[in-house]
């Protein structure tokens, strides 16, 4: 299965790695998030995280508020 790589917006450096639904950090190899569908959840809490719009990913804020910019975007 091909790694994909989540990409900082403002530093446009990698933080984290897809393997399947599974998000890691970059220098662990313990998921910390997991993709269904637009969103990403938490592993520790099972909340969501963030919400994917094509390549760009949105931070959730809660009560379904999303932040105005990007945060990240997958890498192709």
């Amino acid at each position: 299965m091909a790694e994909r790589y989540l990409y900082d917006y403002s530093s446009h450096r990698a933080v984290m790695y897809g393997v399947g639904d599974h998000l890691y950090p970059l220098s662990g190899s313990k998921a910390e998030h997991w993709i269904s569908g637009d969103y990403i959840f938490c592993m520790k809490t099972q909340a969501i995280s963030f919400w994917i719009l094509g390549k760009d990913v949105y931070g959730h804020l809660g009560r379904g508020e999303l932040t105005r910019q990007p945060l990240y975007y997958f890498g192709d």
